[in-house]
């Protein structure tokens, strides 16, 4: 079945911008299709514009290690633990820029490391019920000798990141007993584990 064009199932009522700043907000008053053809009342949704979003899983598997950044996030500020997270390397796309690119960018920003290969993982929505966001995340293979215990981060984005090599037994460990809390992580570490068990990870070429 073919689905029809956005503009025949969803009619933009109006839209305006409730806030701006790190984040927008749009209020939008919109109808769309329903299942049984017919369309929607007009229904009110606020939405927040958070563009898209590149992690990038770093695996160094000389030491069978993988390289994580631990920094300040207020979304966990009530958390009961630490609103100190454990996440993979990650940053916005900006304007121009390829998903790969921002891969490789932010890897020497936030961790102080090349990629030899790089692979996409996936891609997904945050929370579509009332977010634009979306994540590509790459699996790359790295050298993390010198690494563990470096800070790192653009100072003029706030950025104060501390770099953690972790051994992929203790990886294994905190994803099961919930360290590891944020999604694009536990999204990228399952599918290594899985790689690992059916021995599909490839030798690194370092001329990548």
């Amino acid at each position: 079945m073919t689905t029809p064009p956005l503009e025949l199932n969803v009619e933009i009522i109006d839209s305006t911008t409730a806030y701006k700043g790190f984040l927008s907000i749009k209020k939008i008053r919109l109808r769309h299709r329903l299942f049984n053809g017919d369309m929607s009342p007009v229904i009110t949704r606020e939405l927040m514009e958070r563009g898209q979003a590149v992690a990038v899983l770093l695996y160094d598997q000389q030491l069978d290690a993988v390289v994580m950044v631990e920094q300040f996030r207020i979304g966990a500020i009530d958390d009961e633990k630490s609103a100190w997270l454990l996440e993979l390397v990650a940053g916005v796309i900006e304007e121009g820029e390829q998903p790969e690119d921002v891969a490789r960018r932010e890897s020497i920003e936030e961790a102080g490391c090349q990629l030899h290969q790089i692979k996409l993982i996936s891609n997904y929505y945050v929370s579509p019920g009332g977010c634009t966001e979306k994540i590509y995340i790459y699996f790359a293979q790295i050298d993390s000798r010198g690494l563990h215990g470096t800070i790192a981060g653009v100072a003029t984005e706030y950025e104060d990141i501390r770099v953690r090599v972790l051994p992929w037994q203790k990886i294994e460990k905190m994803l099961d007993i919930g360290t590891i809390n944020n999604a694009a992580a536990i999204i990228g570490l399952r599918w290594l584990q899985i790689q690992k068990l059916t021995n599909s990870i490839e030798p690194v070429q370092k001329n990548n």
